[in-house]
């Protein structure tokens, strides 16, 4: 399953996994294009390459960002309360993305405040 990980990653940003830290959660849904339930492995990973410049494959990606701390709360903007799927994932494994005794979320070399 690493092995498919690694592949998408790679596939879909241009990175090259480094490490996987953790599985945030495993979720199961059903899109709107009739092709049934669908199953979900999220994971928090360390990667290597041009963070600043993904090659998204942009058929599948219509944009990206970077989210810290204070900027959850943008990932339910526009959203029905059961889409949260995104936020909900990260803040629940937001401890594993500061890592333990941080108080914020390490990016780009900047120390961002926690906000929760």
């Amino acid at each position: 399953m690493l092995d498919t990980l690694a592949r998408e990653v790679e596939e879909e940003t241009g990175w090259r996994l480094r490490h996987v830290r953790r599985l945030l959660g495993i979720t199961t849904w059903t899109g709107d294009d009739g092709a049934g339930e669908r199953h979900e492995a999220d994971y928090l990973v360390e990667v290597d390459d041009d963070l600043d410049h993904p090659a998204l494959e942009w058929s599948k990606h219509t944009a990206y960002d970077w989210f810290g701390p204070c900027d959850l709360p943008r990932l339910k903007e526009n959203r029905a309360p059961g889409e949260y799927l995104i936020h909900d994932l990260i803040v629940g494994g937001e401890p594993a993305v500061r890592g333990p005794g941080s108080a914020g979320v390490r990016s780009h070399g900047l120390d961002l405040p926690g906000c929760y």
